[in-house]
């Protein structure tokens, strides 16, 4: 079942800063196991961000569709689970020279990782809860 923000939690999310955001991301997603993504007709939705071409992600779907507007308002907001992000995504994104762009906001793209860096805190995080 997918975890719903109150408009408090949504307002409190977007009111923190890049590296803020980036560690509510790492928490989110170890805690709800899913990264949120943009797609179209033509498959997942490109930004650029720091001379490079980043896929967005955020934890929670109503931050996703905050940015279904404009030129993306075609898009939908899909789930990958977690297991899938790491396994699959995670090496996809890097032979396609990829970065992460994580909970980008209207002032900017958050913080741009690489795909193995995202990978290992998210996994880092994950065997700390355990």
């Amino acid at each position: 079942m997918e975890y719903q923000l109150s408009a408090a939690e949504l307002a409190r999310i977007t009111a923190l800063d890049a590296e803020q955001r980036y560690d509510y991301f790492i928490q989110a997603v170890a805690d709800l196991q899913q990264i949120w993504i943009l797609t179209d007709d033509e498959g997942f939705v490109l930004v650029s961000a720091e001379d490079e071409r980043c896929i967005p992600v955020w934890p929670h779907a109503e931050l996703a569709k905050q940015w279904i507007e404009g030129e993306w308002e075609n898009c939908q907001a899909q789930a990958v689970d977690l297991d899938t992000w790491l396994n699959k995504w995670t090496e996809g994104l890097n032979g396609d020279e990829l970065s992460i762009a994580v909970l980008p906001d209207a002032d900017g793209p958050g913080v741009v990782v690489a795909p193995d860096e995202l990978a290992e805190t998210l996994v880092n995080e994950l065997s700390d809860e355990a």
